[in-house]
């Protein structure tokens, strides 16, 4: 009469006949293990802007998965960088300071990227103004004043709107140079 095997010792025989993954599997199987976690840690961080909390969940992983979290939270707050992001810009260079341990080339990037997202700013504060007293013009000249127009809202206009994102392009290309310089760098 035969043996009886357990579920276990046949799943056991099975795998020890597939035999070991390759490299290139093994780096699979952890790319997919640690990209969520990565992304998660970037988007907690976010939520929450603490870095040294950052680093401690980063510290409770294997140190073999690491660096790669490590580098997948870098990337994710790298690519939340945008002419949009000044309320956040400054917690996401906190964020990523603390993951390249205030590398001086990042920090010079990240420096340059706060200038530029300031002039920006600055440019859209002038035109939007620029906007907004033309508005007025425009309701006047229709003689409508008073409490009926308190505050001209510049984005609701389709061609005020193509004006500031022609004013956005060449800021935001000139930002996602920087951002490939800092993909460079992690």
């Amino acid at each position: 009469m035969g043996k009886i095997r357990s579920s276990w010792e046949i799943a056991q025989e099975k795998a020890d006949e597939l035999g070991d993954l390759s490299q290139e599997e093994q780096l699979k199987q952890k790319e997919e293990r640690c990209l969520p976690i990565g992304n998660l840690l970037a988007d907690n961080y976010l939520d929450n802007h603490d870095a040294v909390w950052l680093e401690k969940e980063l510290d409770k992983y294997p140190v073999e998965d690491r660096d790669l979290i490590r580098q997948v939270a870098l990337l994710r707050l790298i690519d939340y960088i945008n002419l949009r992001s000044v309320l956040v810009f400054d917690n996401l260079v906190l964020g990523i300071l603390s993951l390249t341990k205030m590398d001086s080339k990042v920090k010079e990037i990240l420096g340059k990227l706060k200038e530029l997202i300031y002039e920006y700013g600055q440019v859209e504060d002038v035109e939007r103004q620029k906007m907004e007293s033309t508005g007025r013009e425009i309701l006047h000249r229709q003689r409508i004043s008073g409490t009926a127009v308190k505050m001209i809202n510049a984005r609701a206009r389709e061609d005020w709107q193509n004006k500031l994102n022609e004013l956005a392009y060449p800021f935001g290309v000139q930002i996602n140079s920087f951002k490939q310089k800092l993909l460079a760098l992690v």
